[in-house]
């Protein structure tokens, strides 16, 4: 599965938990069973990657496909950062700059968006 593929998927995941997070008890529990036994890899469905799926998809309601530069390494370190003008600087940042993980961890390091 391609980058983009697997980011998209992702966030598809995130949506679908946070429109059934009030139907379900335990949904991102649920989810992350589910997904394990459908792919087969547990480790990229724990509960915390399910929670970040679902912030992702918060965060980002409309999935753009600017995000096929991204890898998701780069939107879970993004979704670190609380403040939400500062998460989207970094992101357009990384954009305009077709950065990789480095890329992006160097500019949150040196605090670009406080420069300005």
């Amino acid at each position: 599965m391609n980058l983009s593929n697997q980011l998209f998927l992702f966030w598809k995941i995130g949506k679908k938990v946070y429109e059934d997070q009030n139907c379900y008890y335990n949904v991102i529990q649920k989810y992350s069973e589910y997904y394990s036994y459908y792919f087969g890899n547990s480790s990229l469905f724990t509960r915390e990657r399910i929670h970040l799926m679902k912030r992702f998809y918060m965060n980002y309601p409309i999935y753009a496909y600017q995000f096929n530069s991204f890898s998701w390494d780069q939107v879970q370190i993004l979704l670190q950062i609380t403040n939400k003008k500062e998460r989207q600087f970094y992101f357009h940042l990384s954009l305009l700059f077709q950065c990789d993980l480095k890329g992006t961890l160097e500019f949150i390091h040196n605090r670009y968006y406080y420069r300005i």
